[in-house]
């Protein structure tokens, strides 16, 4: 049977409060990763799902104003 979209983002936003992205921190370094490997869209479609207000998406995904604890890693330079 195929789900579709609309219900997978309902059932990621209707995740209980101790499930793995109970951590709102969590949630939004996971959106920068799913940013970086999937897009922006990608991010900002689980961003929404977990309840990330729409400034916070704004900021984080545009680097504007990112706590240095939640910037990308450098890549490491090739030897």
């Amino acid at each position: 049977m195929h789900n579709s979209q609309i219900e997978r983002r309902a059932t990621a936003a209707s995740m209980p409060a101790d499930g793995p992205y109970a951590d709102p921190a969590r949630v939004v370094r996971q959106g920068m990763a799913i940013q970086a490997s999937l897009g922006t869209r990608s991010a900002v479609e689980f961003l929404k799902g977990h309840g990330v207000h729409g400034a916070v998406i704004n900021r984080v995904l545009t680097g504007a104003q990112v706590r240095s604890s939640d910037q990308p890693l450098p890549e490491p330079s090739a030897a």
